[in-house]
């Protein structure tokens, strides 16, 4: 089994074939899958997803946001795990969200559960480099249109305030261009409407306000649901509940 051990080393995210491709017995193959695992050589991420741990201390090298982005094809971290990845969230949720073209079942990793979200459009994402493997995470102005996009992958409406009060500036340029993407007039009315707490901290421009005004058509939306939206906005045409006046009466 040592010969094995060191050609696996540099099989990370495989299949259980591909990690074992040098046997040529497919029994052989498996029972060998079998025994590292049950020793702990190799690690089982996903369905038909494996690593091998670091021989030294028997823990895998990658981070959770290497091994979401390398667990699922094409993916990238998204919504309140890319405020997360950033440093800007108010909780640290033992949840990932993973945008990918496809679909895929959700998992469970020590002790992390990777979960599917959208992947709306493919731009806005950038690359990092990890410890061992590259991370893809959407960028600060997408992150925050996606959230507004969706309150329930952002941690809620609260979370998501205190998690603007933690960025400086952003690029007006691209805010515009993803709100064009999502091409919604209640998009508009949201981001409009929320960022307007933030315009001095963030450095905004009233042009940037006036292009959302003017997009927002006659009518009358809810931020949240109409149960709990009940203080009317007139200038966003915008139903908003009262506890985000007061999270936001400082800004």
């Amino acid at each position: 089994m040592g010969k094995y051990s060191a050609l696996i080393q540099n099989r990370r995210f495989v299949s259980g074939k591909e990690m074992f491709k040098d046997v040529l017995n497919k029994e052989t193959a498996s029972s060998l899958l079998y025994k590292y695992k049950q020793r702990n050589i190799i690690v089982q991420v996903r369905k038909n997803v494996y690593l091998p741990t670091n021989p030294a201390d028997g823990f895998i090298d990658e981070n959770k946001y290497e091994i979401a982005c390398n667990s699922v094809p094409n993916s990238y971290i998204s919504y309140h795990s890319a405020m997360e990845f950033y440093g800007l969230q108010n909780q640290v949720f033992n949840r990932i969200y993973i945008s990918a073209p496809k679909r895929f079942r959700p998992f469970e990793f020590d002790h992390v559960e990777y979960m599917y979200a959208p992947d709306k459009f493919q731009e806005g994402v950038v690359k990092f480099e990890g410890k061992k493997e590259n991370i893809y995470v959407t960028d600060i102005e997408r992150t925050m249109i996606d959230c507004v996009d969706r309150l329930d992958l952002a941690g809620g409406l609260e979370e998501l305030i205190y998690n603007l009060e933690l960025i400086d500036t952003v690029d007006e340029g691209k805010i515009l261009h993803y709100l064009s993407i999502h091409n919604k007039q209640i998009m508009y009315q949201k981001v409009g409407f929320i960022l307007s707490f933030f315009k001095e901290q963030m450095n905004l421009s009233k042009k940037l306000f006036d292009i959302c005004n003017a997009k927002i058509g006659k009518s009358v939306r809810y931020l949240t649901d109409k149960y709990e939206s009940k203080i009317y906005i007139p200038e966003w045409k915008l139903y908003v509940p009262q506890y985000i006046l007061s999270l936001t009466k400082n800004n």
